[in-house]
């Protein structure tokens, strides 16, 4: 097949240029057919093609421009003025819905267009959360890239989670079209490759120049894919498989390539995510730094005698600020120290570990939310009512039967879980200020009561991405160390402009 913007030969099979990215298909604006990107009329419905599907496009694609948070559209201008020509690995994320051109037919061409624009939103929405990007809409099928013209360094996790949140909405919005549609489904598809940026538009709408085929592969997994299911590449697999739960589909035959691609499917999150650090199967051997693991030891054994500590490890990305605290915890808490004058040993510390997301800014609470899960024992993924029993058990467990009903409804309302009518009657009742006041002193004390029992160390990973309303509860526990036997210990990065580095100085 001819392309017709670049006059480039392709596979008579591909869905975008190899040279260009550009789409090979023209949807039908009427009933979603897919025609040759040089056909004038529609091979189904006889409809004339010419410029319409790309004005359609260009509208649906304004219409999620318009949906997308301010700031992320000011990010993406910022950027897309720097990054014109350059050659930079991408996540790419392809959405299909499963059996447009069949559901199409039999619905009014006005209604099955509103169906497709509900689609797009839910597929926007859940992109512009991780901060993607929308490239193309084709038809019922939306193109995204993680990466450009916004780079992070987890951008394939981004597309990942961003997957994820498509399906499930995907999956309300079947319900909310009843009987309109049976079964309403989506397919998705994920690669990591090379892209060069080519010519930058204007607002949120990026034309890219892929080397290679690296989109028709996005393409070829999410036609691959099962109904409502999420298909990676063995590139993508080996940046996320520290997160999320894979299963290995093995070597599959996709038209237009010669050889099988190694396909992985998603199966959800890790219900303990590994780092993703170092290198995978081999042992990390520590190298120096033996000034700060004496510190951090002789922190530990003060924290072991009842002196409580607030420790910050502070350094750029990649320096080894994780792999230091995991040496300290190997030799001062498994071998029990050199040190043994202090009353208790370090082994008895209780360790809990809550990490920030680079994306998590706007998820309240989030840090604080992992420790008191760490606490009980419990992960993300835990089902709720799991969540309700442990938590009203432990907390009776910390302040008895009297004070028992003081902390528990403002801690139950801070995971998002369903309390008693009574209490969530008088949670609703309260304003904001009072609810966020009251919120963080059940923190303060619930972990002061923790740290009573024996000693305790907090470790907030990752601070330079913690969300505001976390950084306000650790704001309100640092006192605590003068009282009880408890560390917080916080790993960042230096980001000055960062609330977290606020708290530094405040501590």
């Amino acid at each position: 097949m001819i392309c017709q913007q670049c006059g480039k030969k392709n596979d008579s099979d591909a869905v975008f240029c190899v040279s260009c990215s550009q789409p090979l298909i023209i949807s039908c604006p009427s009933c979603s057919a897919q025609n040759p990107g040089d056909a004038r009329f529609c091979k189904k419905c006889r409809t004339e093609l010419g410029d319409a599907p790309g004005v359609a496009q260009a509208s649906r694609l304004q219409g999620l421009r318009d949906s997308a948070p301010g700031d992320l559209q000011e990010k993406l201008r910022v950027a897309q003025t720097e990054i014109e020509g350059e050659r930079k690995p991408v996540t790419i994320l392809f959405t299909d819905i499963v059996g447009s051109t069949a559901i199409a037919e039999k619905l009014d061409p006005e209604v099955w267009k509103e169906i497709v624009v509900g689609a797009h939103r839910c597929v926007g929405e859940a992109i512009y959360r991780y901060e993607g990007t929308i490239a193309q809409l084709l038809g019922d099928g939306v193109l995204a890239f993680f990466g450009a013209p916004i780079t992070h360094e987890d951008d394939p996790i981004r597309a990942v989670r961003a997957a994820m949140d498509i399906q499930k909405s995907i999956k309300a919005y079947a319900q909310e079209l009843g009987s309109i549609v049976d079964d309403f489904q989506m397919r998705v598809g994920i690669n990591t490759g090379t892209v060069v940026v080519g010519e930058i538009g204007t607002d949120m709408h990026v034309e890219y120049l892929a080397i290679g085929d690296a989109v028709n592969v996005a393409a070829r997994l999410q036609s691959a894919a099962e109904p409502g299911k999420v298909m990676l590449s063995e590139p993508c697999s080996r940046l996320v498989s520290a997160e999320f739960n894979l299963k290995d589909l093995g070597a599959i035959t996709v038209k237009g390539k010669a050889e099988p691609l190694q396909a992985f499917e998603l199966i959800g999150m890790k219900a303990e995510p590994e780092t993703g650090r170092g290198l995978a199967g081999l042992p990390t051997p520590h190298v120096g730094r033996a000034l700060e693991v004496e510190k951090l030891q002789s922190a530990l054994l003060s924290l072991c005698d009842g002196q409580g500590q607030i420790v910050t490890v502070i350094g750029d990305a990649g320096i080894g600020k994780t792999r230091l605290l995991e040496e300290v915890k190997a030799i001062t808490c498994e071998d029990g120290g050199d040190d043994q004058t202090s009353s208790l040993s370090p082994a008895s510390i209780r360790w809990l570990e809550g990490r920030a997301l680079s994306y998590g800014g706007s998820l309240s609470y989030w840090t604080i939310t992992k420790l008191l899960l760490a606490d009980l024992g419990l992960s993300d993924g835990a089902p709720q009512v799991e969540i309700v029993v442990a938590l009203r058990r432990r907390v009776k467990e910390l302040f008895g039967e009297e004070k028992n009903d003081e902390a528990l409804p403002y801690l139950t309302h801070l995971l998002g879980l369903k309390g008693e009518t009574e209490a969530e009657d008088h949670i609703q009742s309260l304003d904001g200020e009072t609810l966020k006041q009251r919120t963080l002193k059940s923190v303060s004390d619930y972990f002061s009561q923790v740290a009573d029992e024996r000693p305790t160390v907090l470790v907030l990973e990752d601070m330079h991405w913690s969300d505001p309303s976390s950084l306000e509860a650790l704001e309100s526990l640092l006192s605590l160390t003068d009282r009880v036997p408890l560390m917080i210990l916080m790993l960042m990065r230096i980001d000055r402009d960062h609330g977290s580095w606020g708290v530094k100085f405040k501590a």
